[in-house]
């Protein structure tokens, strides 16, 4: 009998009103608590990207490699310094490898250099041996002097020696614009072939840890709730004062059970490679924006009081 009377009540504001229609049956919700729950779901699901990043930040964290790189072999003569052969500085989108062999060990030598652009503005290279750990050596000349240097014995006034390229783990070495720098490639066996690659950015994976102090502000800022939630009212559109379908509601839920966790994990990637990689900067992936984007709440063309219907 109840029932009976909502649809007539229904029937009778319909003819009343013909331009309304009622949406969605009974079930309706409020926009202040529809953007709750929301909220209080992209909340919960984007806290595996938070989790990602702490995770990443402090144990270790594979930077990508480039599909392909530049590859530099060796070109005889380039058995001193005068005559070691040349290639490019190292390019922020790929990386660099040098290739060789040494065919007579300790009377064959090979050695490349490149020279660090006066106006450059990175700070530092990354280099590793892809094989023949310690068959290369690197050394920094500060003014080009040992391209007139036609023996293999550098001038340690104005170039120092830095270290072997190993095969075991990833070094980084700071350089400044103007510089040069030389791989010197020289072994003991016969017929040993070597592969350095280079990289403006960290080679595969980085075993140090980094301070959690140092994560960015920024990072804090879009899971907080002042600036997420603030994009999320503004992408969605959704009035906190006007009524909306559960069925629509319970949609956008469906949807950002996936969108969300994607949208922080890729958030979470852009960060890290832009804190370990050397990343030229950050590009963050708002979930709050994204969870908005998805949810396009149908507004109700009726509210529903108990069992009475009333205009919006």
């Amino acid at each position: 009998m109840k029932q009976k009377i909502s649809i007539i009540i229904i029937a009778i504001l319909s003819t009343l009103f013909p331009k309304c229609k009622y949406i969605g049956g009974y079930d309706i919700v409020k926009g202040s608590k529809a953007i709750k729950e929301i909220k209080e779901k992209i909340t919960s699901y984007s806290s595996i990207g938070t989790l990602y990043t702490l995770s990443a930040a402090t144990t270790s964290f594979t930077c990508p490699s480039s599909s392909s790189a530049t590859i530099v072999k060796e070109a005889e003569p380039n058995n001193t310094y005068k005559y070691a052969n040349k290639f490019d500085f190292l390019s922020p989108t790929q990386s660099t490898r040098l290739q060789g062999t040494i065919t007579t060990g300790n009377s064959d030598y090979d050695i490349f250099y490149m020279a660090v652009p006066s106006d450059t503005t990175y700070t530092k290279f990354y280099y590793k041996g892809v094989k023949s750990s310690g068959a290369c050596g690197i050394n920094i000349n500060s003014d080009g002097s040992e391209l007139s240097n036609d023996t293999t014995t550098y001038n340690n006034k104005v170039t120092r020696y830095i270290g072997d390229v190993r095969t075991d783990k990833v070094f980084s070495q700071e350089i400044k614009p103007s510089e040069y720098i030389f791989f010197f490639c020289n072994t003991a066996g016969d017929g040993i072939s070597y592969d350095i690659e280079l990289s403006l950015t960290d080679i595969g994976s980085s075993s140090s840890s980094t301070d959690l102090s140092s994560l960015s502000s920024v990072e804090s800022t879009l899971s907080s709730f002042t600036f997420g939630p603030t994009v999320f009212e503004i992408s969605s559109g959704i009035d906190k004062n006007r009524y909306y379908t559960q069925a629509s509601l319970d949609e956008c839920l469906k949807k950002i059970k996936t969108a969300v966790p994607a949208a922080s994990l890729l958030d979470s990637y852009n960060y890290l490679l832009y804190l370990k990689c050397g990343a030229a900067s950050y590009t963050p992936v708002n979930p709050y924006f994204v969870a908005g984007y998805e949810c396009k709440l149908q507004e109700a063309d009726w509210i529903q009081i108990g069992d009475f219907g009333v205009l919006p």
